[in-house]
């Protein structure tokens, strides 16, 4: 699979908010203490599972960025068990847009998101716990709380085309 751009992943996320989001490369780092957040994805027509793992504040500032809460009020929401349904409404759009950045191989669809990694089930819960593939960035967005985000793949045959 290819790698996924960080240049993509900024400009997709920095005109989903209106404000500057950048993603900047980063070692595989020791696992987050921070609550978590996973969005599953499918790429079609290679058949092939697609996990996001990042931050629950990263996507609760992103999703706050894209219905106009300040980032005070988005830790505010966070907070809330269950998760009130506009954060949870906000965050899903976010990484159903996302799904165009997250993978550079076919047709790349949200499928859902879970907040506990017992639920990544199947094929997508295989990748999750032996990703052939793994993209690490720690991502900051102007005026909200940045955070961890990471892109986990399975082997994706390329095909190779003879002219």
């Amino acid at each position: 699979m290819a790698e996924p751009s960080p240049f993509l992943l900024s400009r997709c996320f920095s005109q989903l908010t209106g404000r500057k989001v950048t993603f900047v490369q980063a070692p595989a780092g020791l696992p987050s203490k921070v609550e978590q957040a996973y969005g599953i994805y499918h790429v079609v027509p290679q058949e092939v599972p697609v996990i996001v793992k990042a931050d629950l504040q990263l996507l609760g500032s992103i999703a706050g960025a894209l219905v106009g809460l300040p980032d005070t009020a988005v830790k505010e929401h966070l907070r809330a068990n269950p998760m009130e349904e506009l954060m949870r409404d906000a965050i899903c759009e976010v990484l159903n847009i996302a799904a165009a950045a997250v993978s550079a191989e076919g047709r790349t669809v949200f499928v859902k998101m879970v907040r506990d990694p017992a639920f990544i089930e199947g094929a997508a819960g295989k990748t999750f716990k032996e990703p052939f593939h793994r993209s690490f960035f720690t991502v900051t967005i102007d005026g909200y709380q940045g955070g961890k985000f990471a892109i986990l793949s399975a082997f994706v045959p390329i095909k190779v085309e003879t002219r």
